[in-house]
Parts: structure tokens; sequence; C-alpha cells
């Protein structure tokens, strides 16, 4: 149910394509999961709702600086409805004709809706990671201290999710110690404060770790942690996703301490995604196959 090729600005030019189409924008992208998770998805609906026989959802290598015209292109090829990942949250912003309020809220967006002159812009990413955190822990952040790893896109949303939701305090931590602070401001919550990774040198007891960096997606990255120390109580929610475990998770559990990756917030935001472009939530369990979560 989806194309597995990666398109590109240049393939674009000469694409034709047929029925609604769906896709994810990113760079690098061709570790993405979506369009198996995705084609899993239009598969198993395919029986009860054969109007989806003709959607497809496909892999676009897109760079920043192709990301204007690119989704100017693909609203001229007709596709429904988009997916961003890194590095296109945050800059979507400006090309984008209105926000929902999460994305506003979040300043950040994940998922684009085809309008008939152009895109709306969602976000997913904080309702998802909410909804993926139930799943592995059965809690809420209600009450709890959230330590955040990045500034960011996705951080952005996820620090929105978390402060909404009614944590005890939320701490952001980026390499470049301004945009943690920029971020903080602009959540405009006393509970929220940002900082440097190296001002970060001891977690809080019972605290959500939440690592929304890019470290994890190649098997050899550090920790975003470093050297700071990980113990039972805590949880390690690390968004990103490999073959193997992050260096990150791999402490965490020789540490004692419970942690997950991000596959469960890349299915249940996915979900979401899909019922914005086509009003129904997708079945979980062929999405959790397509990721690797179960066993097929």
């Amino acid at each position: 149910m989806n194309a597995p090729e990666t398109l590109t600005l240049a393939s674009l030019d000469t694409a034709s394509f047929a029925g609604p189409q769906l896709g994810v924008l990113g760079d690098p992208i061709a570790h993405s999961l979506s369009p198996a998770m995705h084609g899993a998805a239009l598969a198993a609906l395919l029986p009860t709702h054969p109007e989806l026989a003709g959607w497809r959802y496909h892999r676009l290598h897109i760079t920043a600086a192709e990301l204007a015209p690119a989704l100017v292109r693909l609203h001229a090829l007709g596709f429904t409805g988009l997916n961003l990942t890194v590095p296109h949250k945050i800059p979507s912003l400006a090309l984008v004709e209105s926000l929902s309020p999460e994305a506003r809220r979040a300043e950040s967006v994940n998922t684009l809706v085809a309008t008939a002159t152009g895109w709306a812009g969602h976000t997913t990413d904080g309702q998802g990671f909410l909804e993926a955190l139930r799943e592995q822990t059965s809690a809420s952040v209600a009450g709890r201290p959230v330590v955040l790893l990045g500034a960011g896109g996705a951080a952005r949303a996820v620090a929105a999710a978390c402060l909404d939701a009614g944590c005890a305090r939320l701490t952001i931590h980026n390499r470049d110690a301004a945009k943690a602070v920029e971020l903080a401001a602009a959540l405009a919550d006393p509970l929220a404060h940002g900082a440097g990774l190296d001002a970060l040198t001891a977690l809080p007891a019972a605290a959500l770790v939440v690592n929304c960096t890019t470290l994890g997606l190649k098997a050899d990255d550090p920790s975003p942690l470093g050297t700071v120390a990980l113990h039972p109580g805590h949880f390690v929610f690390d968004t990103t996703y490999a073959v193997a475990p992050s260096r990150l998770l791999r402490d965490a559990r020789a540490a004692g301490a419970e942690g997950c990756d991000g596959r469960s917030m890349l299915r249940w935001q996915g979900a979401l995604a899909f019922r914005l472009w086509t009003g129904i939530l997708p079945p979980a369990e062929p999405m959790r196959r397509a990721l690797g979560e179960i066993t097929p």
C-alpha cells in the first residue's frame, strides 16, 4: 500500500500520481518507518474502507532549502496530507495557511492537511507522546518532574503537552543553552526552565527523562545525558528509534531504570495524523507489527 522508493524534489518535477497521496518529508529520511506503518494501516483498513484503495504513502528526501518549493509542488500534485520530521517542523510554521491550537501553542508542525489553496498545519507529537507514555507506564506526567533533552520541533510539542498535562516541573536542556532558554520563555509557564546540557549534573528522583535530540538514530551515538547518573525510579522515553537500543536506553537499563524508544510515539502521532487526513483512527496492531513493536 505504500511506495517504497524515496522521492526527491527533482523527481517530483516529472511525477504524476493517481488517487490520494500522503508522505513524510525529512532530511535524513532513509531511517523513517512511517511509510511501512501507514502502508500497514491502509492495508488493514481496505476491506472495510474500500474508498482507501488508491491511497499511497511516500518517503520524500527534502532538504531545508527545498521545503518551500516542495510543499508548493506536492499541493499541485494533489497530495492530501504530509508528515514533517527533522528539520522541517519549525520552518514550516511560516509556510502554512493556518495553525491548529496545538501547533500554535507548541510553535511546531508535524502534520499538514491540504486545503483548496495551501496547507493547514497541525502537530500530533504532543498528544502522541502522552498516549504512548500511558501505554508504556500506565501513568501520566501529572505531578512528575520532566527533564527534556533538546529544543527542536518535537521537543516543543512534548514540552507544551507535559505542561498542559500537569507535570510538576519542566527543565529543558539543550546543547545550545540559548535555545533552551528561548523555548522555556515561549511556553510562558513558571514551571518551565531552560539551560544548557552541561548544566544538567543530576536528575530529580522519579524524573521522566525525554530525549528529543537526534542522538540515538545512529548505533555509535553517545548518550545525550553524558555521565549524568540514572537510577531506579527514573523513566527514560527516547523519542529516537533504531535497530538496536540507543546508548541512553542501554544506560537506563543497566542502572535499573525503565525506558522505551520512540516507536510507540511514532505510532500514536501517525495514527492521529491519519485521522486528520481520513477521519479514521487506524487499528494499532498492524502498525505495531510494521514498526517491530510486536512479533508478526
